[in-house]
């Protein structure tokens, strides 16, 4: 029988660099449940709902596949493969859950399993970046391409205490949060969660010394002393039937503390307004929304009233320039899994109902622009000038068409000149 720690310590098996096995039982009374990254993403109060947030609207997305030549778009098997990623998962919840595993370790690491005799594609799969142990001292050798393929022909050891599978490096895909460069071996990067990491015990902190209070509120002290003389055991008994009383406490547990002293009474209430426990947990959930790029008009913890249009214009400009951009990188990704030249994957999050407001204004610019050039052309400017000064390439060409005009007898004359068309040559 091995040793056995006693139930009131909490500790974490883990592992060092050396690969020697340890319980860490200090990280364990520092986070109790919380001993990752990972699991802490996925119970904290504040942090968890906003993982969520940003994870549902990466998940989505739209995929295409498109001729960079011909700008069609084409059918391909990776469409199908993102479509249908394996038997665990959907689109969305791998596209979720890639997301969740990117922000909160670092890095989202997926694995390409291939059919045995083929090379086509049979399912991917997401790993817990955790439980991946990579072969004994393990750098980066700067070197050619030669050097990558024996990179590649390594192998990692996954889940060594549960699955216990190898796979090569060249099966597995990497998207970072961080950059993963920035130590000796390329694969391992930090995580964001890891800045946070004091701003999340101090929100966890807080909200349990809130919870504490709340159950051990509203106890009184009696004490009390009679003619002079302690009270009797039966007296004393008699004072704590009459005032205290059992109402909302758990078995064996007593609202008022009863001493054999001179009488008198004391609340032991806390004003938890006095204690500052919500302020504080505003302003930490604040820091951790920053973190995570969300603007307030999208998320806040401080219950303030915000336009639709400043929603909107913060949710459009949110997924341009946070969810496009970690988009942008996850093709980027996969575009390593499409083998023919001259075809890009491509992914859009224009098909959302919100971002019909910046297509509204598309067509805005798109009209300025027409009536900028019928005005040039008409002040007597060549078209290639007017083109340059529009912001266009030189090599389209302009056109004058005939638009109908309702004369006063209900009858039509064509009136030439009188707007211009855009055609590329």
């Amino acid at each position: 029988m091995g040793f056995e720690l006693p139930s009131f310590i909490r500790a974490i098996w883990t592992r060092d660099k050396s690969g020697e096995n340890f319980y860490d039982i200090k990280a364990a009374q520092d986070w109790g449940t919380l001993s990752s990254n990972l699991s802490m993403a996925q119970n904290h109060p504040i942090l968890t709902p906003a993982m969520l947030f940003m994870s549902k609207l990466f998940s989505q997305a739209k995929f295409t596949v498109e001729n960079e030549k011909t700008k069609q778009t084409v059918d391909h098997p990776i469409l199908m493969i993102l479509k249908d990623p394996n038997f665990y998962q959907t689109k969305s919840d791998f596209l979720e859950s890639t997301h969740f595993f990117q922000v909160a370790q670092g890095k989202a690491v997926v694995y390409v399993k291939r059919h045995i005799s083929l090379k086509n594609i049979e399912a991917i799969y997401l790993l817990d970046s955790d439980l991946i142990d990579w072969p004994e001292g393990f750098i980066w050798p700067k070197g050619n391409r030669a050097v990558d393929s024996k990179i590649k022909a390594k192998q990692i050891v996954y889940d060594i205490d549960d699955e216990n599978i190898t796979i090569k490096i060249g099966d597995l895909l990497f998207l970072y949060d961080l950059p993963n460069i920035l130590k000796k071996n390329p694969f391992e990067t930090s995580s964001r969660l890891d800045g946070l990491r004091q701003t999340l015990i101090n929100t966890n902190d807080s909200l349990l010394a809130k919870n504490i209070i709340l159950k051990t509120n509203g106890k009184e002290l009696i004490t009390g002393e009679k003619d002079g003389f302690h009270l009797s055991p039966q007296e004393k008994e008699d004072v704590e039937n009459l005032f205290n009383s059992g109402y909302g406490l758990g078995g064996n547990r007593k609202r008022g503390l009863i001493t054999q002293a001179k009488l008198s009474w004391k609340s032991l209430h806390i004003a938890l307004r006095d204690l500052g426990l919500d302020e504080s947990v505003k302003v930490d959930g604040n820091l951790i929304y920053t973190a995570l790029h969300i603007p307030k008009d999208i998320l806040s913890l401080e219950a303030k009233k915000t336009t639709y249009n400043n929603f909107k214009e913060s949710m459009v400009s949110y997924i341009q320039n946070e969810m496009q951009t970690s988009l942008d990188a996850f093709c980027a990704v996969f575009q390593k899994l499409i083998e023919e030249d001259g075809l890009v994957l491509k992914g859009s999050y224009e098909h959302l109902s919100v971002m019909q407001f910046i297509l509204i204004e598309r067509y805005k610019v798109k009209e300025q622009l027409g009536k900028a050039i019928t005005a040039l052309r008409a002040a007597g400017l060549p078209d290639n000038e007017v083109l340059d000064l529009c912001g266009l390439d030189s090599n389209i060409q302009l056109r004058e068409y005939v638009t109908p005009i309702t004369n006063g007898n209900n009858g039509t004359e064509n009136t030439s000149n009188t707007e211009d068309a855009i055609s590329e040559e």
